[in-house]
């Protein structure tokens, strides 16, 4: 009796941390939304102080610090961000977009090599998001990969990615 007193107690204090999380995110989007961003990124702190695995939390943080140019703060929190939700996975669809944000910031760096790990890590978490099929494929491109590039287009195209079916027109054919 006193396991399942306990186990209902942490799944009602779960849910209303996991209430209180998406409370203030979304506070944040309304401020990011006005373009205070400084308001926005005080909002999305607070957010991982009340759960520090909310994964969407350090994707909000991290696109704002690219969105600045400020790609090694946005590399430090990714990083930070990926390992500590590894351990604990709530939303496989949100760390996924983790490692797709830190694939670009490996991308704008020319390392194309690190970028494709990522973007591989991404849609092993999310298989049915086209445009990781589709940033890979222009990755593999880049590293002069065609034959990979066309496979990649072919399955973004398949889920759906209408972009991928012009690009693979151009060079697939």
């Amino acid at each position: 009796m006193k396991i399942v007193l306990i186990f209902v107690f942490g799944v009602c204090f779960s849910l209303q941390a996991q209430q209180k999380v998406n409370k203030i995110l979304d506070k944040g989007d309304k401020k990011l939304a006005k373009l205070d961003t400084m308001a926005a990124l005080s909002l999305y702190d607070r957010a991982l102080d009340v759960d520090s695995a909310c994964a969407d939390a350090y994707a909000k943080i991290s696109d704002v610090f690219i969105s600045r140019g400020n790609y090694k703060n946005a590399m430090e929190l990714l990083n930070a961000g990926i390992r500590i939700t590894a351990d604990i996975p709530k939303d496989k669809k949100t760390i996924s977009h983790l490692y797709s944000i830190r694939s670009f910031i490996h991308f704008t760096e020319e390392r194309f090599h690190h970028a494709i790990q990522d973007l591989d890590q991404a849609i092993v978490l999310n298989t049915k998001n086209p445009n990781y099929f589709y940033m890979r494929a222009l990755v593999k491109r880049m590293n002069g990969d065609e034959k990979g590039c066309c496979k990649d287009l072919k399955k973004a195209i398949a889920l759906g990615l209408k972009a991928a079916d012009v690009y693979s027109q151009t060079y697939c054919n």
